[in-house]
């Protein structure tokens, strides 16, 4: 039989890594952990197994929302021109800083002698799949009856997937909407717009989505976040927050104006300095809910006002009888919606938009600080607040003396830096125990000591992974979150944690979005390995020291029917063996493990899975080969037998 060449050449590696990975499991040396049912701590909060969801670069755009057409409120505008727009003829298009919809712009078509005039734009990003079902809406508005066209083809012109007309009315904006089903599959499609009879027409708004959309949102992306099962979710930011005008976000969606331009490079870099606001307060608490997670909110600041963050407070858990409670009524929601988790500002030294010298003084910045507080407290005096400063002593100090009384947490993050690939396999399996673990200890420690009136107040661990602006998960990532999310469980009580929030899921390294289709990542398949520690009870370890092999966390369910174990093999050479034994557990039923086995330990590796049925020695032992960077997840199903 006659192979392809590329068959063989795909064999051939499958083949490389066979061998590979037996020969390196050969090398596999036992290590004894023993675990006692009885030795049990605290409950864990699935509150360690956060998310940030922040409107910058991929999250939203190309991530989570799902709109199909770009710069669609025309607010990146280059020579006259709306950004990634085209004409149709050449000619008969300009934007109109006078008159617009939302925003500042809109875009005038001017058909003077009769011929067609319009705008387009062609990408992978407009993408159809057959037989599914579309909703588009257009915002126009002309002096005269016009007729405009709207037609999407295969990239070549030649097939239609949609050809519609409509007459636009003359005098104020009006609303073009339509669905229409898909008659074949393609990506990089093309839309137009056109004016096919003389005079002007202005566009305001475009929108064109999936018509099963949630809220906005695609639904493939919503479910792989239910999939990593996040504890709590951080938005609008971030840095973006201190740009967030959340009464802007009450707005209908096509009307809301765009956000920016962006101040730091990378911030809003897919869309052009902008960010079309098309997640607001009441689409997050949809989200939240859809999730079941708790929502957290960040308050902007910086240009901010004390009355805004109140306000904000006011809408999402006031009581009807208020004025921002009514209001939420009105638009449909008469429950609170009960935030009870709240971040005021993000990094106002450094990534704010702060002016003056409360951004270098700590002493100014705490009066400045003051005022918001109050504001968020009096609309509700049961939320938790986190102010966005730095941890150091000199900031701290002068906050707890204003408001230390108000404050819940205090937070901090870790980033190792802006280039994934810069960050090698060594550093991510000894950065958790010898870094970070040892910044949070002394962070607890200072904690303890200046916090006022002897309160212990909380660690909010707000932001962290391999980089700010990861490109995709890989390996390395998958591991660092492996072994984060062991140390946060195993420290959860000495540490005080509150909360940690990975940033960020969508498309920066927990789940690839793209235009048909979405999947986990390595870094979201270890959340998803990790779900079955949330809520369950922490079952203590042996002191696991920075340079051990075993990286692990145990925990038992709250019925006491099943123990969870998740172990990371930190050796970045050899296999390494667990010979697990239990105390005070009988293992009478299930007994299986779940591994993620690295098949480069290099950046852009990913993971391949394996499951195994575990046999069971004495009711009380298994053992589990683990490769090398290899994660395990083992879990055993029996009854607890304290003697």
């Amino acid at each position: 039989m006659k192979m392809n060449k590329n068959l063989n050449s795909s064999l051939l590696v499958l083949l490389i890594i066979f061998i590979t990975v037996s020969a390196t499991f050969a090398q596999s040396k036992n290590i004894s952990v023993k675990i006692d049912a009885k030795n049990q701590g605290g409950v864990i909060s699935p509150l360690l197994f956060g998310h940030n969801l922040e409107h910058t670069r991929k999250a939203i755009w190309k991530g989570i929302s799902a709109e199909m057409v770009e710069n669609r409120k025309f607010a990146a505008v280059d020579g006259g021109m709306p950004m990634r727009w085209t004409t149709v003829t050449g000619k008969g298009v300009a934007i109109d800083t006078m008159v617009a919809f939302t925003g500042k712009n809109s875009v005038r078509l001017d058909n003077a002698n009769g011929t067609t005039c319009g705008i387009q734009q062609q990408h992978e990003w407009l993408a159809f799949r057959k037989g599914k079902k579309y909703a588009f809406r257009i915002w126009t508005m002309s002096e005269n009856n016009q007729t405009l066209r709207l037609q999407i083809t295969d990239r070549p012109a030649f097939n239609l997937i949609v050809n519609r007309d409509t007459i636009t009315k003359s005098g104020d904006w009006q609303l073009w909407s339509g669905e229409f089903v898909s008659p074949f599959s393609v990506e990089d499609a093309r839309f137009q717009i056109q004016l096919v009879t003389p005079g002007s027409v202005w566009i305001g708004a475009i929108s064109l989505m999936p018509a099963d959309n949630f809220n906005g949102m695609r639904r493939d992306v919503v479910d792989l976040l239910k999939q990593l099962k996040p504890g709590c979710l951080r938005w609008p930011g971030g840095c973006f927050a201190e740009y967030y005008n959340w009464k802007e976000g009450l707005l209908p969606v096509d009307q809301r104006p765009p956000i920016g331009p962006g101040q730091w490079a990378g911030q809003f870099t897919d869309t052009d300095g902008y960010d079309n606001h098309e997640i607001g307060t009441d689409e997050f608490i949809a989200l939240c809910r859809e999730l079941n997670t708790i929502p957290q909110i960040t308050t902007r600041f910086s240009e901010g006002t004390p009355e805004e963050a109140g306000s904000w407070v006011e809408y999402c858990n006031g009581s009807i009888a208020s004025q921002w409670g009514k209001l939420r009524a009105e638009r449909g929601h008469p429950d609170p919606y009960r935030v009870k988790y709240w971040y005021m500002g993000n990094e106002l030294t450094g990534m704010s938009l702060l002016k003056g010298e409360g951004r270098t003084n700590p002493k100014v910045m705490a009066s400045l600080c003051l005022p918001h507080i109050e504001a968020m407290k009096k609309a509700d005096p049961s939320i938790e607040i986190n102010v966005g400063l730095p941890n150091g002593p000199e900031w701290l100090d002068p906050l707890f003396t204003e408001a230390g009384s108000m404050l819940s947490q205090v937070q901090t993050g870790f980033y190792f830096g802006d280039n994934a690939h810069e960050v090698t396999m060594a550093d991510v399996i000894k950065t958790p125990s010898q870094v970070i673990l040892p910044q949070l200890k002394s962070l607890r420690e200072q904690l303890d000591r200046k916090a006022p009136n002897g309160r212990r107040l909380g660690i909010a661990f707000y932001e962290w992974n391999v980089n700010w602006d990861k490109l995709r998960g890989d390996v390395p990532g998958g591991v660092f979150a492996a072994e984060m999310l062991n140390m946060f469980c195993r420290e959860e009580e000495t540490l005080g944690l509150s909360h940690a929030c990975y940033f960020q899921p969508i498309t920066e390294g927990a789940i690839k979005v793209e235009p048909l289709t979405s999947r986990l990542e390595p870094d979201g398949q270890v959340f998803v390995l990790y779900t079955p520690h949330q809520g369950n009870r922490l079952l203590k370890v042996p002191a696991i020291t920075s340079n051990a092999d075993f990286d692990l966390c145990a925990s038992i369910s709250p019925d006491s029917k099943s123990i969870c174990v998740t172990v990371v093999n930190r050796n970045l050479v050899n296999a390494r063996t667990m010979d697990l034994s239990l105390n005070n557990f009988v293992v009478s039923a299930l007994a299986e493990a779940k591994l993620l086995i690295p098949l480069t330990l290099e950046a852009g590796g990913e993971f391949t899975q394996r499951e195994e049925k575990l046999k069971v020695q004495n009711g009380n032992k298994v053992s589990l080969q683990i490769p090398p960077c290899g994660i395990a997840r083992i879990l055993l199903t029996g009854s607890f037998n304290q003697k």
